[in-house]
């Protein structure tokens, strides 16, 4: 803003002599002015200084002007110095902020024109600083509502802006004790997009984002802002959870990349993973946040150092190294075993059961499998789909009486709705292959008449073009529509996918937060201008949760279409070979004139373990003798394999 007061002081060139004249003479006068920036050889011209003394308006440049006092070579002032000294001074505040945090510094050259007039209220400041400390009292309180609202209108008065950082950040704490837990981290992302320099409070919301995680059924809008807030660093207190979370995102990330042909790059996002989940340290369990202004830590989900070594076990098997991915599981299993004193996660143990078994089985050990299979817990969540996936071992190992046991488990009332078509091939396979011809045709006529009116439906659904909103309103709206067991068993289909599941969930959340959570309140704050903000951003939130469920709902039906349609055709060719074989013994009646014998009659004993009683099948199903059951078979091949010889396969 000076440099139109300087260039008057350049006279010229005929003025050159006079200017040498006084560098001689007045040295010292120029240092206690200490007002030009970049010529020091102007004290010839003591009246001119007085002009700006006169131009007291811009009174910081002189302040910003140090580095003229310190440029001895008086002779190349005149020329050179005023130009490029003050071009750089005014650009070191930028560079010492960049980004959003420095909106301070940013300000002030434009109010250095002219609209300087009220830089700072102290008033205001003081009015804004009392109704904060009022606002607080109330969240102290328990008045969550109206400290919320309070919070609010601080915000939306621009003459309280020294208050408004503490104000927003008090405003998410609001909400979250409102149990708003979604406009509530909404909220913190206000705070975090600050950054740790834009926002004091950064951390603490940080901090406050995983504590509403753990109250969230679908921890994706966690792992969202934590990848995405991750240069910003993390509070100390969370710093384990912080590389949990990152990792699981990565190896997430890595197995997109790898599903989309992006092989290369699902490899580096892999190994970024490893090297995150290597980071969180084996003492690392629900530490309490060092920040007295953060939430109490609470029952954090389980062991974050177990958490970690699943993610890597995770990826050490996708990158195909199993016998590492083993003993990483295995670890898992140490670790939240309830003996050990850590804490406690009966999920993630029975994924590591899970996960083992499946390794096992892969590797074609089938009876290590099947041990694995039966260490999950009993009615836990993926009880039966270990159950369904144990029937395979026990069937390669020709254990034919255990893998029909299951498999009739599978098919009882209890889990009618539930969808295992496969199961109904596997068991007409394992009759066949005993010679049980109809026992083989009656499952396969279930099985068509259960699954051929669902693969219809599956056709007409995925063959019409259909917005990925339409796709979710069909999983969505499926059991209540006519038809009620066939589009029960379609939902079943969708939430195979877990992905699918947890988006369904994060929606219903979010509607039941605009339903009960905001709607339910009482009018004052039902009509605020807070709450309608509220319900815009959970109404766009909504939005695009259900966008993203119905792409991948529309995949997932897409893909059980084709199974299922595989699967019928499978049924088709075994009841070809059954009839075949049905043909080939009548055939064989008539050349000897007597009727063939195709099964014998098989020993078999009702001795069982002291833990368990034998009990004649009756037709009935009692809940706690699921997943017990053991098919006796009493006839078989004539020609069937001693069971030491069939179990060797």
């Amino acid at each position: 803003m000076t440099r139109p007061t300087r260039r008057p002081l350049l006279p010229s060139k005929g003025c050159l002599a006079v200017l040498l004249a006084a560098l001689a003479v007045a040295p010292a006068a120029h240092a206690q002015l200490g007002i030009d920036l970049s010529a020091p050889p102007k004290e010839e011209r003591k009246p001119a200084k007085k002009k700006p003394a006169a131009k007291k308006p811009p009174v910081k440049k002189p302040a910003a002007k140090k580095p003229a006092p310190a440029k001895p070579p008086e002779p190349e002032s005149p020329r050179e110095a005023p130009p490029p000294v003050p071009a750089p001074e005014p650009e070191k505040p930028v560079e010492a902020l960049p980004g959003e945090p420095p909106e301070q510094p940013a300000a002030q050259p434009q109010e250095l024109p002219g609209l300087k007039l009220a830089p700072v209220d102290p008033k205001a400041t003081a009015i804004a600083k009392e109704r904060l400390a009022a606002a607080k009292k109330l969240l102290d309180e328990k008045a969550t509502e109206t400290a919320a609202l309070a919070f609010d209108q601080i915000l939306r008065e621009p003459t309280f802006a020294g208050v408004h950082d503490e104000a927003r950040y008090q405003r998410a704490k609001a909400l979250v004790r409102m149990g708003l837990h979604h406009s509530a981290l909404a909220a913190f992302d206000e705070v975090l997009e600050k950054g740790p320099r834009g926002s004091r409070f950064y951390h603490s919301a940080m901090e406050w984002v995983f504590h509403v995680g753990r109250k969230l059924k679908n921890e994706q809008p966690v792992l969202n802002r934590v990848a995405r807030h991750a240069q910003w660093g993390f509070p100390p207190a969370y710093e384990d959870r912080f590389h949990f979370l990152l990792a699981k995102y990565e190896f997430e990330r890595g197995r997109a990349l790898a599903d989309a042909g992006r092989t290369a790059d699902a490899k580096s996002a892999w190994a970024e993973a490893r090297r995150l989940a290597s980071m969180v340290r084996r003492e690392a369990g629900a530490k309490p946040p060092v920040s007295p202004d953060a939430p109490s830590a609470g029952d954090d989900a389980g062991d974050v150092y177990a958490k970690a070594r699943f993610v890597d076990g995770l990826v050490l098997f996708a990158q195909g190294d199993d016998q590492a991915s083993v003993e990483a599981f295995k670890e898992v299993v140490r670790l939240t075993n309830p003996k050990r004193g850590r804490h406690p996660d009966p999920e993630l143990r029975e994924l590591a059961f899970l996960q083992l078994a499946r390794i096992h089985y892969q590797n074609r050990q089938n009876r290590y499998a099947i041990w694995y299979y039966g260490k999950m817990p009993w009615g836990g969540e993926r009880w039966l789909e270990g159950l369904w996936e144990a029937s395979y071992a026990h069937y390669r190992i020709a254990d034919y009486e255990k893998t029909l046991g299951n498999l009739l488990t599978l098919q009882s009332p209890y889990f009618q709705d539930e969808y295992f078509p496969e199961s109904y091939v596997l068991e007409a396979i394992v009759y066949y292959e005993n010679c049980r011809y109809p026992e083989a045709r009656r499952v396969l006529e279930s099985f068509s008449r259960l699954y051929e009116p669902v693969y219809e439906e599956l056709a007409g659904i995925t063959t019409r073009p259909q917005t990925p909103e339409a796709y979710f309103e069909v999983i969505e709206q499926s059991p209540r529509q006519k038809g009620g067991a066939i589009m029960r068993r379609i939902l079943k289909v969708a939430y195979t996918d877990q992905n699918i599941r947890r988006l369904a969930e994060s929606i219903r959340e979010i509607e039941d937060e605009m339903d009960r959570g905001i709607g339910g309140r009482r009018p004052e704050f039902r009509e605020s201008a807070l709450a309608k903000e509220l319900l815009d951003k959970l109404g766009a939130d909504k939005a695009t949760l259900v966008q993203e469920a119905g792409a991948r709902a529309r995949g997932k039906l897409e893909y059980e279409r084709d199974s299922l349609r595989t699967l019928l055709a499978q049924s088709l060719r075994i009841r070809i070979e059954v009839s075949r074989k049905e043909r080939e013994a009548l055939e064989g009646a008539l050349a000897r004139g007597s009727q063939v014998e195709v099964v014998r009659d098989l020993k078999y004993s009702t001795a069982v373990s002291d833990e368990h009683l034998y009990w004649p099948y009756q037709g009935e199903f009692w809940r706690d003798e699921l997943g017990t059951y053991s098919y006796t078979l009493t006839k078989g091949c004539k020609d069937r394999l001693p069971r030491s010889r069939a179990a060797a396969r």
